[in-house]
C-alpha cells in the first residue's frame, strides 16, 4: 500500500478514467468494447484498480466520502466486468483474469480490503446516504457477490485461503438481515453466488462426513458386503494406473495396465449413502464411472483377448468374453506415413492387409464389398495393438473410401500404367487408412506384429464429450438446482418447488397472450391460480416451477405441450431477459422434429448446433453456416490471426519432428548419436573424414548399416552384452553383434526423441485449443441472438466450453425419460434458472450397452445405470428419498379407444380418450382392426456364424408378416408411412428388410440401420417402385418411440417351450409397443411364450375378453363383406384372398367394355387392371388384325410378316418374308445387305450397309489413315479425322501433329528421344537415369545433367604392372598395361580380357562360348572372328552390353596415339601430352549400345578428362542461364512494384503509433516487413509475397550451387594433395574452383538485389505516407557482414563485375538504412559515422573499376543513382527496368551454345565466336584451358 500522502498516478482523474471506461464498454460497437477492456488490462489501467483499492479505500474517513467512491470508481468497474458481452468473450478472458488477479492481491490483501469495504457500506445502505439511482441494498450485494464468485474462478490460490470464507460468512449475515421488501430476485440471485462460492470453497451445509459411505440404518436386518472402493481409498491399494479416488484424473480411455488388470473397476450404487462422496459430487462420480464403464468397459475385454493372441499366436483362437463388444480385427503391414493437419490432428497412414473375404475380390468388387461392409468408416474407434502396447485412434477424414454413387475414374500415367490412389479398395492385398492418434504414438521402423481392432459401432464422440464434461463439472459443481438433484439425508420426502429466478422480478408476469383464442392479454405468475379448464395444468406448473416435470403418456401431445410452453416463453423474453431457449434432445431426429415442429408453429431465429441433421428446412439454421456469414470485429481478426500464427507454427514443429520419425531420419539421428558417442565405430561404418570432407554418399544411412552388420563374421560363441561390445574394436564383432548393437543405438535415440515430441504435441494441443476457442467468438454472437438454440445433448457436451458463456436461462428436454441423467446433468448450465424435462418414466428408458448395468437386469439394480434423472426424481427407488411434484397429459389423441384400452388397463389408469379417435375408419380388407394371430410355431435357433446370432428370428411370423401387408396394400387405401411393422428383436428386422423389400418401397430409421451396420449387415439403401407406389416403415420397438402410424403389424420373434419372453418382459418396452397405432393393431406371436409375464397375462386376457385373439386372422372383401375369409396360414393369402379380396371372380367391366377376369380386389386396384383380351381392332389400310393386348396401345405399323413372300427392293436387293407395311413402302425399307466399296478420296476399302453408301452425307471412313507425314512417320489417325466432307463430298485434307515417338539417337548416350514427334525442335535434355559409374559410386542424375565428379582419392585403373595415382575423377596418369589377363574365369579357362579390366562373364570365354558368341567379328580392320583371335597376342575389351573388340582396333577407334606413344607392337611406353580440354565435343562411347566407357580403365585417361570438360562445361552455361533468368524475373518484379497502386490502408500503416524492427538475416528482416504488413487485416494484398517467394526461390538455387561447386573443389585439392606429396608428377595447372567460384558469385549478387529491392520500395510507400508515426529499427550488422564477403569474393576471384556490383550495394545499403531510420545500428553507432565513411570508399572503388574496364560500362548509371542517394538523400533516377532488361539479354550471350571455349589468365571461362578471345569478365587474352601438364 502507498504511504499516507504519496502522490498517486491518477489523483482526482481517477473516476473520471473509470466512468469513461464504462461509457465506452456501453457502446454497441464490439472493437470499442474489446480495445476498451483490454486498455484496463494494461499497466495504466492495473495501476488503476490498485489505486483505488490501496489508496482511496483507504482514505475514505467519512460515509459520503465511501458512497461518492462507490458511485464513481468501484461501482463502473465492477459494471464493466460483468457486462454480460465481457462475460461471454473468449477474447478478453485473459484480460479480465489479469484485473480479477489484481484485485485479488498477493494472499487476498486487496480482496479482504475491498470487500471488508463493500461489507461495512452495505450496513450504512439507507437512505439519505443512499438515493433511489443507487438501486436497492440487495442489487447492491447481488453485484458485490457476482464479482467475488468471478475472483475466486480466476484466481485457484483463493479456494485454500483463510481469508475468503469469513467474508462470504459475512455477506450471507448481509443477505439475511435484508428487509422483508427487498427480498427477491437480487437477494436469491446473490445467494445463490454465494452458494456456488461455498461449493468451490468445499463449505457443506451438513456436518462433514467420511470418506467411506455409510448406509442408513435399515428397517430388517440385512448382511452388508464390504465394497473395494476407487484408488487409494481401496484396502489393498489402487487397481491400476488408471484407478483414483478423483475422477478428474481418470483418463477416458484404458491404459495399457487398466486392460491388464484382473481386479474389477469400481462401480458405484444407486444408493447414495453408499457412495464414497457426499452430495452433488457423489452423483456427478457415480454418473461418471458407470457411463465410462459402460463404453469402455466391454472394450477393455476384447482388447484383452488380442493381446493375448498377439502374446501366445500358437494357442490359435482365445475363448471370447460373453457379452463382449463386437469387433475387427486387421493385420498391419506397417506404417507408411506420420503428418499433422489442422483440421484432423496427428495423423498416421498405416498399411493394412485386405480381410479375406475382401482379398480375393477383383478391385471393383473390393470397392463395393468395402463400401456394403461400412467398416473403418470415418470417425470409427479403433486400437493400434502390438505385443504390450495398446494405443486407440479414430479413423481420419484422410481415409479415401469409396464412393457409393459414383465409381471414381482410374487416372493413367504417360506410360499408361494406372496410377492408383492410397484407399481401401485399390490393392488386393492391402488397405491403408488414416488415423488420428488419440493417445501417443508407435516407433516406425521397428519390425514387430501389429494389429488394428475395429469396433463397429463406437464413436468416440459419443461419449467422450460427455464423460469430459462430467469431469470438467466435478471441479467447478456449479449444477442449478443441487438441493432439488443431489437432497439432503435428512431432507423431507416432498417439497414444492421454488419459482424461475428471473421469475421473481419486481412485478414480474407472464403474458399468456398467445395462448389466447381471442387474442387477449392474460396475465399469469407463479402466486396465480388460473382457471385449469382454460388452460393446461402441467404447461401453467411448468411456468412457475424452476424444475417443472411434464409426464406425457402415447399420444397426449408432449410435443405440443412443449412448443406451447416455449411459445410462452418466448412471447414474455424481452420483459424477463432470459437470453436464448436452449432446446435438448437425445437424439438427432427427435431434435429435427422438435425444431420444425416449432418452425411451423410460427418460432423463427432458430439456431441448430450440429452437422448429422437430415432435415432440409433446418439446413441454412445451422450454426456452422450462419457464423461463416458473419463479419468479423477487427479485434476478433487480430486474435484469430494471432492465434492461427501460433498454431501454424506448432503444426510446422510438429511436422518437421514427424519427418524425422521415418525409418531415414531415425537413421541420420542414430549416425549423428554414433559420431557424437563412439567415434570407432562412426569410423567403421560410414569411413574416416579429413579435412571435413566426407565421401559423397551414393546410398542413404540405412544402407550403410545393413553393409556393416553383413560384413561381420558369424557368431561362433556367446554373444556379449551391449556395454562390452561398446567398449571392444567394431572389426572383432560378429553380425548378430553388430545387429544388437544398431538396435540399441536405435532404441537410445529413439528415447531422446521422445520428450520432444512430447513437449511439441502438447504445444500444438494447447495452441489448437486456443484458436479454436478464439475462432468461436462469433459462434457465441450469433447464438446471443437466437430465440431458439437447439443442439442433441452429446453436442452440447461437445460444446460445454462455448455454450456455458451463453446468458441462456431456460433448457427444455424433450423425451427426457429416454435420456441417461449424465446427459441431463451436463446439459444444466451455470445460467440455467428455468429447465423443463417432458418425458414418460413409464415409456423406454435410456439405452446402455452393458446389460450389467440396467435395472432389467436382477443383478443391475443395484447400479439403475438406465434410470433417467426424470425417472429418478418423479419416483424414486426408495419411499424415503425426496419425490418432486410433476403433471400428467392425460388426454390422448393418437389411439382408437379398442387400441388405447389395453395401456389404460395396465399402465396408465386415468388416460382419457379425445373425441376424435371414436371416428376412425375401420382398417381396409379386415374383419377386425384389433387381433392376436397366436401361433405356436417356434422361433429359429441362433445361428453362430451369422453377425445377429445373439438376435432372435421367427421365419413363420417373417411370412405372415409379409402376406398380411401384401394383403393390406392391395386395398388401395393406405398410402406413405400409413403402415409400420414393428419387432422387438433387430435379426427379425433384418429379414423381413430382405422380404420386403423386393416388393415395397420400405423405409427403415436412421438408428436401425446403424445397429444393422454396427451388426456387419448390409444397411445400404434400397428403393424400390411398387406399382401402387406403397411405402412401409420398418422399425425395432425401441427405435419407434415418439412415432406413430394408421395400421401397425407386431412381429413377437419369441416361441419357445421355456417361455422366455426376452426383451418383451420389460413393461416399458412393452407400454411403448402397443401405444403405436391409430386405427389398427395386429400382433403376431405365442401368447404362451408371453404369458408369464406380468403386463402381458393383464393383455392377453383383455384381448381374449373381446375375441381378439385367435388362430385364424380374419380378412374382409372390400366388395363382398360377408364372405368368411380365415387364414391361419401364409399360404392361405394366396388362396383365399389373391388380389385382396375373396376369391371369386371380379366379373364388373373394365374401361375398355370386356369383362374383368381378375380375382375379387379393391376399387382402387380395379381402376389399375389392364385388360389382357385380345385387341379386337383392325388396321384400315390392310384389313389385318392388331397383335397386341386390348390394355396396350396399337402400333402405328402394321407388323404381319408375309411368310413366303419376296419383296424387290429399288436397290435391286431382295426382301425375303417382309413385314406388311414394308411391302406398302418398299422405297421406305433400308437394306441391310454389306457390300465392299472403295471411298473415293482415300480409296480406302469399306464395307458398308446398302442403304447408308459411301456417297452419303454423314458417312465417315474409319481406316487408318496411313499418309506419310513430313516427319517420316506414317499418319495413325482416323481418315476421317484428316479428310473432311462437304455434301458428301471430300474437301480439304488436313493433318493433325504426328503421335508417334520419335525415337532420334542421343549423341551422348545410348538412349532415344521418348517425346511424341516434334519436327523442326530439337529433342528434350535425355531425361534418363545417367549411367556413368565408378567402382566407388553410380550417378544419381539425368543424362542431360553434368555428372558430379566422384571424389574418392583411389584410382580404380591398376594391375599387377602399373598403377593410376590420380583420384578416381581426374584423368588416369598409369601406363594401360596392354597384355592379357592373367586371372581364370568361373570356367576354369584363362581370362580373354586385359590386364587392369573386370573380367567378362563365363559365357564369354573363348573356349565354353557358343557359335554364335565365336562368330562374333571383333576385328573391324581384318574383318576376323572371335574364334579366330589370337587372345595372348591380342587381348580383347568387353564392354558390359556385350560388345566385343580387340584392343588394337579399340584403340583405333579411341586415338590412342594422340595421347600415349606405342611401341612397334602397340604396346603404350608412355604418355605424350595432356589432354586439350574442350578440343573434343564428342564424348566417347561403346560403338554398339553408345553407353558410357568410364569403367574401362584402359581409357580412363581419354574419357574422364572430357567427361570433366563436359561437367564444367554444363554447370557454367547452367549456373549462367538460372541467374540470368532470376534477373528477369527480378526485372519483372520491380516494375510490378513500381506500377503498383497502394491501397490507403496500407499507405495508413506508417501513420500508427509503433515500432517497426528490422533485425536478422537479410531474410529475417524481409519477413519483418511482410509481417508487419500482414498484421492488419484489412489490407487483402500483400505486396511483397511475390518478390519474397523469389527471394527464397533464389537461396534455394545458391545452395545448390555451392552443392554441386563442393565436388569440384573437393577434386583440386586431392590433385593438389597428391602433387605436394608427389605421389604423382601431374597438377591441375588451372584452378578449378575459380571456374566454378562464378556460379556462387552470380547466385549471391541476384539474391542481394533482390533484398535491397524490397527495402528500396518499402522505402518508396513510406515516402508516400501522409504520416509517419511508426518508427523504425534497423540493423545492419548482418546485411554489411553479407555485403562485405561478397566483395571480398569477387576480388579475391578477379571477378570485377560483381566486385563494383557488392560495392554499389554497400553505397545503396547505407544509403536506405539512414533514410529508413537515422538511428539505425551498426556494430553499436550509427549509420552517420565510420560506415558512412566505409561506403563512399566503396563507392570510390567501383567508380575505378568502371573507368578500368568495358565490361562494368553497364553498371554506370546506377552508380551514380546510388552516389545521389548515398551524398544528396535523393532517391530518383535509378536505372528503368527497359534499360536493365537490355543489359541483362547482353550478358546472357556470353556463354553460347556455340562457339568455343577459352579461360583467360585469371581464370575466367568463357565462350565467345572463334575470332573473340577476350575474357567478358576482366579482358585478359583467353586461352585454351589446360588441366594436366607433365612436370
Amino acid at each position: 500500500m502507498a504511504p499516507s500522502g504519496s502522490p498517486s498516478a491518477f489523483g482526482p482523474r481517477l473516476p473520471q478514467f473509470l466512468q469513461a471506461a464504462h461509457a465506452l464498454v456501453q457502446d454497441d460497437e464490439l472493437d470499442t468494447l474489446h480495445k476498451t477492456v483490454t486498455e484496463l488490462a494494461t499497466e495504466r489501467g492495473v495501476l488503476a484498480v490498485r489505486e483505488m483499492i490501496d489508496e482511496r479505500i483507504l482514505f475514505c474517513y467519512t460515509d459520503l466520502n465511501r458512497i461518492t467512491l462507490w458511485r464513481t470508481c468501484i461501482r463502473p468497474l465492477f459494471l464493466i466486468l460483468t457486462e454480460p458481452r465481457v462475460l461471454r468473450s473468449v477474447i478478453l478472458e485473459v484480460h479480465t483474469g489479469t484485473i480479477y488477479n489484481v484485485a485479488f492481491g498477493n494472499n487476498a490483501g486487496r480482496l479482504e480490503v475491498l470487500f471488508n469495504f463493500l461489507i461495512n457500506l452495505s450496513k450504512k445502505w439507507q437512505s439519505p446516504l443512499v438515493d433511489e439511482n443507487d438501486g436497492p441494498k440487495s442489487q447492491f450485494l447481488e453485484l458485490c457477490t457476482a464479482i467475488l464468485a468471478k475472483m475466486i474462478d480466476c484466481n485457484p490460490k483463493a479456494l485454500s485461503n483463510e481469508t475468503v470464507p469469513p467474508i462470504v460468512s459475512r455477506l450471507l449475515e448481509s443477505i439475511k438481515t435484508l428487509d422483508k421488501a427487498d427480498r427477491g430476485f437480487w437477494s436469491l440471485q446473490a445467494t445463490s453466488h454465494l452458494e456456488y462460492i461455498q461449493r468451490r470453497l468445499g463449505l457443506v451445509k451438513e456436518a462433514p462426513q467420511d470418506v467411506t459411505p455409510k448406509s442408513r440404518k435399515p428397517d430388517n436386518a440385512t448382511f452388508v458386503m464390504p465394497r473395494d472402493l476407487p484408488g487409494l481409498l481401496s484396502a489393498d491399494g489402487p487397481r491400476h494406473d488408471n484407478d483414483f479416488e478423483d475422477i478428474t484424473k481418470i483418463r477416458i480411455l484404458p491404459t495399457m495396465p487398466e486392460i491388464r488388470s484382473g481386479r474389477t473397476d469400481y462401480r458405484p450404487l444407486c444408493d447414495p449413502f453408499k457412495l464414497h462422496l457426499p452430495g452433488i459430487q457423489g452423483v456427478i462420480d457415480r454418473h461418471f464411472r458407470l457411463l465410462r464403464e459402460d463404453m469402455v468397459g466391454q472394450l477393455k475385454e476384447s482388447i484383452n483377448e488380442e493381446l493375448q493372441l498377439l502374446d501366445a499366436p500358437q494357442n490359435g483362437t482365445i475363448t471370447k468374453v460373453q457379452n463382449s463388444i463386437r469387433r475387427y480385427s486387421y493385420n498391419v503391414a506397417d506404417i507408411l506415413d506420420a503428418t499433422c493437419t489442422r483440421r484432423c490432428g496427428l495423423e498416421f497412414c498405416l498399411k493394412i492387409q485386405q480381410p479375406p473375404s475382401a482379398s480375393k475380390l477383383t478391385r471393383d468388387a473390393r470397392e463395393d464389398w468395402w463400401n456394403l461392409s461400412k467398416r473403418l468408416e470415418i470417425g470409427a474407434l479403433v486400437c493400434l495393438i502390438e505385443k504390450g502396447t495398446a494405443v486407440f485412434c479414430i479413423v481420419s477424414e484422410s481415409t479415401m473410401r469409396p464412393d457409393p454413387v459414383r465409381k471414381s475414374p482410374r487416372k493413367i500415367d504417360e506410360n499408361g500404367e494406372v496410377i492408383e490412389k492410397r484407399n481401401l479398395y485399390s490393392n488386393e492385398e492391402f488397405a491403408e487408412t488414416d488415423l488420428g492418434v488419440m493417445l501417443r504414438a508407435c516407433q516406425p521402423g521397428q519390425s514387430v506384429q501389429r494389429s488394428l481392432v475395429e469396433f463397429p459401432g463406437v464413436l468416440l464422440p459419443s461419449f467422450k464429450p460427455t464423460l469430459s464434461a462430467l469431469q470438467q463439472i466435478s471441479k467447478t459443481l456449479d449444477l442449478p438446482f443441487i438441493d432439488l438433484l443431489a437432497p439432503m439425508s435428512d431432507g423431507p420426502t416432498k417439497i414444492s418447488i421454488p419459482p424461475p429466478l428471473y421469475t421473481t422480478k419486481p412485478d414480474f408476469k407472464f403474458n399468456l397472450r398467445c395462448l389466447t383464442s381471442d387474442d387477449r392479454d392474460l396475465l399469469f405468475s407463479s402466486e396465480d391460480d388460473t382457471n385449469p379448464q382454460e388452460l393446461s395444468r402441467a404447461l401453467l406448473n411448468a411456468l412457475k416451477r424452476g424444475l417443472a416435470l411434464i409426464q406425457g403418456p402415447p399420444g397426449t401431445g408432449k410435443s405440443y405441450t412443449g412448443k406451447a410452453i416455449i411459445k410462452v416463453i418466448l412471447a414474455n423474453k424481452k420483459t424477463a431477459r432470459i437470453g436464448p431457449i436452449l432446446c435438448v434432445c437425445y437424439t438427432n431426429h427427435a431434435l429435427d422434429q422438435l425444431l420444425e415442429h416449432l418452425l411451423h408453429g410460427g418460432v423463427d431465429q432458430i439456431i441448430r448446433i450440429g452437422s448429422r441433421s437430415k432435415s432440409s428446412i433446418l439446413q441454412k439454421l445451422n450454426l456452422r453456416k450462419i457464423a461463416k456469414e458473419v463479419d468479423r470485429t477487427k479485434s476478433e481478426k487480430r486474435a484469430t490471426w494471432k492465434s492461427g500464427s501460433a498454431l501454424g507454427e506448432a503444426e510446422g514443429e510438429l511436422k518437421s519432428y514427424l519427418m524425422k520419425l521415418n525409418d531415414s531420419g531415425i537413421a541420420q539421428k542414430t549416425k549423428e548419436h554414433i559420431k557424437a558417442n563412439a567415434t570407432p565405430f562412426y569410423d567403421s561404418i560410414f569411413g574416416t573424414s579429413e579435412d571435413e570432407w566426407t565421401r559423397v554418399p551414393y546410398k542413404d544411412e540405412r544402407a550403410y548399416f545393413l553393409d556393416w552388420v553383413n560384413e561381420g563374421s558369424l557368431l561362433d560363441g556367446p554373444a556379449r552384452d551391449i556395454d562390452s561390445l561398446k567398449k571392444g574394436p567394431p572389426a572383432a564383432l560378429s553380425q548378430y553383434e553388430r545387429h544388437a548393437l544398431c538396435t540399441a543405438w536405435r532404441l537410445e535415440v529413439a528415447a531422446n526423441l521422445e520428450d520432444e515430441f512430447i513437449s511439441l504435441h502438447d504445444d500444438y494441443q494447447e495452441a489448437k485449443k486456443e484458436h479454436d476457442s478464439i475462432v468461436r467468438e462469433v459462434d457465441l454472437r450469433v447464438l446471443e441472438e437466437a430465440d431458439i438454440i437447439g443442439v442433441t445433448t452429446t453436442g452440447l457436451a461437445k460444446n460445454l466450453d462455448m455454450l456455458r458463456k451463453l446468458s441462456t436461462k431456460v433448457l427444455l428436454c424433450e423425451e427426457a425419460g429416454e435420456v441417461l441423467e449424465s446427459h441431463i446433468l451436463t446439459a444444466l448450465l451455470p445460467s440455467v434458472e428455468h429447465a423443463i424435462l417432458i418425458g414418460d418414466h413409464l415409456q423406454l428408458r435410456p439405452q446402455v450397452t452393458n446389460y450389467e448395468l440396467s435395472v432389467a437386469n436382477p443383478h443391475g439394480k443395484q447400479y439403475a445405470l438406465d434410470i433417467s434423472l426424470f425417472e429418478r426424481l418423479v419416483r424414486p427407488n426408495r419411499p424415503t428419498d425426496l419425490k418432486l411434484p410433476f403433471n400428467t397429459l392425460e388426454i390422448q389423441r393418437r389411439m382408437h379407444p379398442s387400441i388405447s384400452n389395453l395401456i389404460r388397463g395396465t399402465v396408465y389408469d386415468s388416460l382419457q380418450d379425445a373425441e376424435n379417435v371414436q371416428n376412425y375408419p375401420e382398417v381396409a380388407g379386415m374383419r377386425r382392426r384389433l387381433f392376436w394371430f397366436d401361433h405356436n410355431k417356434p422361433e429359429s435357433p441362433p445361428d453362430p456364424n451369422h453377425p445377429t446370432n445373439t438376435s432372435r428370428t421367427n421365419d413363420f411370423e417373417v411370412d405372415m408378416v409379409c402376406a398380411l401387408l401384401s394383403h393390406l396394400v392391395r386395398q388401395g387405401v393406405y398410402g406413405r408411412s400409413d403402415i409400420a411393422v414393428l419387432t422387438p428383436y433387430l435379426g427379425q428386422l433384418h429379414k423381413l428388410r430382405e422380404r420386403l423389400q423386393c416388393s415395397f418401397e420400405v423405409f427403415v430409421d436412421e438408428k436401425d440401420l446403424d445397429d444393422l451396420r454396427e451388426k456387419g449387415l448390409d444397411a445400404s439403401p434400397h428403393a424400390h417402385k411398387q406399382t401402387l407406389g406403397s411405402c412401409l416403415r420398418l422399425a425395432t420397438v425401441d427405435n419407434f418411440q415418439g412415432e406413430e402410424a394408421k395400421v401397425v403389424v407386431i412381429s413377437l420373434v419369441r416361441s419357445n417351450p421355456e417361455r422366455q419372453c426376452g426383451f418383451l418382459r420389460t413393461p416399458n418396452r412393452v407400454n411403448v409397443l402397443l401405444s403405436r397405432a391409430k386405427h389398427g393393431m395386429y400382433i403376431f406371436g405365442n401368447s404362451a411364450t408371453c404369458g408369464t409375464v406380468e403386463i402381458w397375462s393383464k393383455v392377453v386376457p383383455m384381448m381374449k375378453e373381446n375375441g381378439n385373439i385367435g388362430t385364424k386372422l380374419q380378412l374382409q372383401c372390400p366388395r363382398h363383406g360377408d364372405t368368411p375369409i380365415e387364414v391361419s396360414k401364409p399360404d392361405d393369402f394366396v388362396q383365399l384372398s389373391p388380389e385382396g379380396g375373396c376369391s371369386a371372380l371380379c366379373t364388373q367391366e373394365l374401361d375398355c367394355g370386356h369383362t374383368c377376369r381378375s380375382k375379387c380386389h379393391s376399387a382402387p386396384l380395379h381402376t389399375a387392371v389392364k385388360c389382357l383380351e385380345p385387341c379386337p381392332r383392325t388396321k384400315e389400310q390392310c384389313g389385318h388384325g392388331c397383335p397386341r393386348s386390348c390394355g396396350e396401345l396399337c402400333e402405328n405399323k402394321c407388323s404381319t410378316v408375309l411368310e413366303g413372300e419376296k419383296l424387290c427392293l429399288p436397290c435391286g436387293h431382295s426382301l425375303i418374308s417382309p413385314q406388311c407395311w414394308q411391302v406398302e413402302t418398299p422405297d421406305k425399307v433400308e437394306c441391310h445387305e454389306r457390300l465392299k466399296q472403295s471411298v473415293p478420296g482415300c480409296k480406302h476399302d469399306a464395307m458398308v450397309p446398302c442403304h447408308e453408301g459411301i456417297t452419303a452425307k454423314d458417312f465417315s471412313c474409319e481406316a487408318m489413315c496411313g499418309e506419310l507425314l513430313l516427319c517420316g512417320h506414317a499418319c495413325k489417325s482416323a481418315c476421317k479425322t484428316c479428310r473432311t466432307r462437304v455434301e458428301g463430298k471430300f474437301g480439304t485434307e488436313k493433318h493433325g501433329s504426328c503421335t508417334s515417338i520419335c525415337g532420334r539417337n542421343y549423341g551422348t548416350c545410348r538412349h532415344t528421344c521418348a517425346r511424341k514427334c516434334h519436327p523442326g525442335e530439337n529433342c528434350p535434355p535425355c531425361g534418363m537415369p545417367c549411367e556413368v559409374e565408378c567402382c566407388h559410386s553410380r550417378c544419381p542424375k539425368t543424362c542431360s545433367e553434368p555428372c558430379t565428379p566422384c571424389t574418392m582419392a583411389t584410382c580404380s585403373s591398376a594391375c599387377p604392372h602399373s598403377q593410376c595415382t590420380m583420384p578416381c575423377a581426374a584423368p588416369c596418369d598409369w601406363i594401360p598395361c596392354s597384355k592379357r589377363c592373367s586371372r581364370y574365369l568361373s570356367c576354369g579357362h584363362q581370362c580373354p580380357s586385359l590386364c587392369g579390366e573386370v573380367c567378362p562373364v563365363a559365357k564369354y570365354c573363348r573356349v565354353c562360348a557358343s557359335e554364335e558368341i565365336k562368330a562374333t567379328v571383333v576385328d573391324m580392320f581384318g574383318l576376323r572372328a572371335y574364334r579366330d583371335i589370337n587372345l595372348d597376342a591380342e587381348p580383347c575389351i568387353f564392354h558390359y552390353c556385350g560388345y566385343i573388340m580387340i584392343v588394337s582396333s579399340m584403340d583405333g577407334q579411341m586415338n590412342m596415339l594422340d595421347h600415349y606413344k606405342g611401341a612397334d607392337d602397340g604396346t603404350i611406353i608412355a604418355i605424350t601430352s595432356s589432354p586439350k580440354p574442350f578440343s573434343d565435343n564428342i564424348i566417347k562411347t561403346c560403338p554398339k549400345c553408345k553407353g558410357s566407357l568410364r569403367k574401362v580403365s584402359r581409357y580412363g585417361r581419354i574419357v574422364r578428362g572430357v567427361l570433366l570438360d563436359e561437367s564444367i562445361k554444363r554447370f557454367v552455361s547452367w549456373s549462367h542461364t538460372q541467374s540470368m533468368a532470376f534477373e528477369q524475373l527480378l526485372i519483372d518484379e520491380q516494375e510490378q512494384l513500381d506500377h503498383s497502386a497502394e491501397p490507403s490502408q496500407l499507405l495508413a500503416l506508417f501513420g500508427e503509433v509503433g515500432n517497426l524492427y528490422i533485425n536478422g538475416n537479410p531474410i529475417d528482416q524481409l519477413l519483418a516487413i511482410r509481417d508487419w504488413i500482414r498484421e492488419d487485416r484489412q489490407i487483402k494484398h500483400d505486396p511483397y509475397e511475390s518478390i519474397i517467394r523469389l527471394y527464397f526461390n533464389m537461396f534455394e538455387y545458391l545452395d545448390r550451387v555451392f552443392k554441386e561447386e563442393r565436388a569440384h573443389r573437393r577434386l583440386h585439392d586431392l590433385v593438389e594433395g597428391a602433387s605436394r606429396s608427389r605421389v604423382t608428377t601431374e597438377k591441375l595447372a588451372v584452378d578449378s574452383s575459380k571456374i566454378q567460384t562464378r556460379g556462387e558469385l552470380l547466385a549471391q549478387t541476384v539474391l542481394f538485389r533482390c533484398y535491397l529491392t524490397v527495402l528500396c520500395d518499402f522505402l518508396r510507400l513510406r515516402s508516400q505516407a501522409a504520416e509517419m508515426h511508426t518508427t523504425v529499427h534497423f540493423n545492419l550488422n548482418k546485411s554489411v557482414q553479407d555485403c562485405e564477403e561478397l566483395i571480398s569474393l569477387a576480388e579475391e576471384t578477379k571477378y570485377v563485375r560483381q566486385e563494383a556490383e557488392g560495392r554499389i550495394f554497400f553505397g545503396k545499403l547505407i544509403a536506405i538504412a539512414r533514410q529508413l531510420d537515422h538511428n539505425s545500428v551498426f556494430d553499436g553507432e550509427g549509420v552517420s559515422g565510420s560506415i558512412m565513411t566505409r561506403a563512399k570508399l566503396h563507392l570510390s572503388k567501383a567508380e575505378a573499376l568502371v573507368l578500368k574496364y568495358p565490361s562494368t560500362v553497364h553498371i554506370r548509371k546506377e552508380l551514380d543513382a546510388v552516389g545521389r542517394m548515398l551524398y544528396n538523400g535523393a532517391f530518383n533516377g535509378e536505372v528503368s527496368a527497359d534499360e536493365k532488361r537490355a543489359v541483362c539479354m547482353a550478358i546472357s550471350r556470353e556463354f553460347m551454345e556455340t562457339g568455343h571455349w577459352y579461360t583467360c589468365s585469371q581464370g575466367h571461362p568463357f565462350t565467345v565466336p572463334m575470332e573473340v578471345t577476350r575474357c567478358p569478365e576482366c579482358v585478359s587474352r583467353g586461352f585454351a584451358i589446360v588441366f594436366l601438364v607433365i612436370d
